[in-house]
């Protein structure tokens, strides 16, 4: 009895341990090829950069295009990640030889060739190779790329399109910048930066055509790039947003004294970050009549709104460090004496 039970269990116990000793051999053995693999193309590619390298360096410190040994289609991708690194160190006349040196080994085509059939690592190198060299070429598919699902993907063809053609780029990309909440405010600032006048352009003639979803999107990419709107259009943003994350994108950037009766009737905002905002308005372009606004916000039950009053205080060049420390001698509120407190040291100013 025990024996016709135990003998299929026993066979079965066998078989999976065999299976498993079968597939343990065939994961290690792979490691190893994957490891010989890595090396073998570390080597390769150390090889190409030691070939390559100081003849990009010679074209960059020359202007002239030097006689060039031939790339092997192997050595392709390798090629292409030193040239790109070079490229995104460098600004000005070393591109531009970079570039020559490019188009006479037809990088190009090779780059067009992996945006069309490559894996996604050589689609992101093909696309940035193609930025670079400006390849009107390439536009039609960049512009698809824009609208992939792909962020990493879509953000850089973006970038492509605006190296590219700056005016007409800016003009396409316009909703998807404002629409795609997948792609980061501080990227699309870094390299809009290259075309921020036709990036103003768009939004200042736009920017009261774009629904009011999209304003606070549009006012952050703005001062990121550090770019003033018309005042009309900023006055008439304020008047009609309907979020408190609109004000606060407004209020935030730099515009002028004449925005101060409406900033004003901010102080008392419901959101403690418009109000917050509007104390740091007020101490960029408040005047003295300002002041007693901010001293009552030093009182306010947000931690952060009585920061900004007490700095907009320090910032006031008739009020400063020395008017906090009178403010302080006649401050009877412990709130308000904390961070009086906290700015004066924030201000490395010593008082009793």
């Amino acid at each position: 009895m025990f024996k016709t039970f135990s003998d299929p269990y026993l066979q079965f116990a066998f078989n999976i341990g065999l299976a498993a000793s079968a597939l343990t051999v065939v994961l290690v053995s792979s490691i190893i090829y994957l490891r010989l693999a890595l090396k073998r193309s570390q080597r390769l590619e150390d090889a190409v950069i030691d070939v390559w390298r100081p003849i990009l360096l010679l074209a960059i410190n020359s202007g002239v295009t030097p006689e060039l040994p031939e790339l092997p289609a192997s050595n392709h991708i390798f090629f292409l990640k030193l040239w790109n690194y070079l490229q995104e160190s460098l600004r000005g006349i070393a591109n531009e030889s970079l570039n020559q040196v490019a188009f006479k080994l037809r990088c190009d085509v090779t780059a067009r060739n992996l945006l069309k059939n490559g894996n996604r690592a050589e689609r992101l190198l093909a696309i940035l190779t193609l930025a670079h060299l400006r390849d009107r070429k390439s536009w039609g598919a960049l512009v698809l790329l824009t609208a992939s699902d792909d962020s990493l993907a879509s953000i850089h063809a973006a970038r492509a399109i605006i190296n590219i053609a700056p005016l007409e780029g800016t003009r396409l990309l316009l909703p998807m910048l404002l629409q795609r909440r997948d792609w980061d405010i501080t990227q699309l600032a870094n390299f809009l930066g290259r075309a921020d006048l036709a990036f103003w352009l768009h939004l200042s003639k736009n920017i009261l055509q774009i629904q009011k979803v999209h304003w606070t999107r549009a006012l952050q990419l703005a001062d990121a790039l550090h770019l003033h709107l018309p005042i009309p259009s900023v006055k008439y943003i304020i008047k009609h947003c309907d979020s408190a994350d609109t004000l606060v994108a407004v209020l935030h950037m730099d515009a002028d004294s004449s925005l101060l009766p409406m900033v004003r009737n901010c102080l008392k905002h419901a959101d403690w970050r418009v109000r917050a905002e509007a104390a740091g308005f007020l101490g960029r372009f408040g005047n003295i009549d300002d002041g007693d606004a901010l001293q009552l916000m030093l009182e306010d039950p947000n931690w952060w709104v009585r920061h900004a009053a007490a700095q907009a205080l320090a910032r006031m060049p008739f009020f400063g460090a020395t008017g906090l420390l009178k403010l302080r001698a006649h401050t009877r509120n412990e709130t308000a004496l904390a961070m009086l407190d906290h700015v004066l040291a924030e201000q490395q100013v010593l008082h009793p």
